[in-house]
């Protein structure tokens, strides 16, 4: 099953037991933009700086990143 954004990113951010608050401080966002992105409302449009942290934070590869961020990441079912 392929995951979209919302749902990848929320799985990564609980897999580390991270909440919207402390993701959008360490992004320098708003913790609705992080809930928007859990929606599905929107994406983030991040900076090469916020990418790193986020990388960090989700801890994954930029590459990873980007394959969840396109919905192309795979989980079995």
């Amino acid at each position: 099953m392929k995951l979209s954004f919302s749902q990848w990113f929320k799985l990564r951010r609980n897999m580390f037991q991270l909440t919207q608050a402390q993701i959008a401080k360490e992004l320098g966002v708003k913790p609705t933009a992080v809930s928007n992105w859990e929606q599905g409302v929107s994406k983030p449009g991040l900076d090469p700086n916020q990418t790193e942290i986020l990388c960090s934070l989700l801890r994954v590869e930029l590459s990873e990143l980007a394959k969840g961020f396109r919905g192309e990441y795979q989980i079995d079912e």
